[in-house]
């Protein structure tokens, strides 16, 4: 319609002075309610966007949620392993035989009844430091994963109650780096996808 108008306004030029006074207001009103309508069509749309953005992350908020109850009520239906021994307090077990991911070590976990272990203070630590290996490196099962530099339990979905860094972790600056292993006492934050030992825990 813009196209249209500024075609005849060249022809319209050549009326009487009065007319084209008219004409040109009329023009100038009808760009204005042009420029209205288009901004109100641009802004209907922005909204249907965040609206139907906001639909979306709460389906995937409500079926992370669904997951988060079936995995948990799984856990604790499962039979815990008889690999687990007791370690301080609690249903220990280390791999020392076989590396994978931070996935697979959980997903191994979960299948012998628990999962990669959370850390829960230093006399813990140190029970479980006894049973590895000198030079091993052990996921554990705490992750920024979510976001970025805020360490939680994979079991509990809380904060990690305890952490040991290593002098120049965690390194943050990535966002490749998000499981956290321990070497030699110490923790680390890690690439998700390398393979190591890893060290579950049990509710029993």
């Amino acid at each position: 319609m813009l196209d249209h108008i500024a075609f005849h306004q060249k022809e319209w030029s050549t009326c009487n002075p009065q007319k084209h006074n008219k004409t040109q207001e009329r023009l100038v009103r009808i760009e204005a309610k042009l420029d209205k309508l288009l901004d109100q069509k641009e802004a209907s749309s922005t909204n249907a966007n965040i609206l139907e953005f906001q639909t979306k992350l709460d389906r995937i908020e409500n079926l992370l949620t669904g997951l988060h109850n079936n995995v948990s009520k799984r856990v604790s239906n499962a039979v815990i392993s008889p690999l687990f021994t007791r370690i301080g307090s609690r249903l220990i077990y280390v791999e020392n035989g076989i590396k994978k991911s931070w996935d697979g070590a959980e997903e191994t976990c979960r299948e012998m009844g628990g999962h990669l272990a959370t850390i829960q203070n230093e006399s813990d630590l140190n029970s479980i430091e006894k049973e590895l290996e000198l030079h091993g490196v052990y996921w554990l099962g705490i992750t920024d994963v979510a976001k970025e530099g805020e360490y939680v339990s994979v079991a509990t979905g809380e904060p990690a109650p305890f952490l040991k860094w290593e002098e120049d972790q965690p390194f943050t600056l990535s966002h490749q780096y998000n499981c956290v292993d321990i070497y030699k006492g110490e923790m680390y934050d890690t690439d998700c996808s390398r393979s190591q030992y890893f060290i579950c825990e049990a509710v029993g």
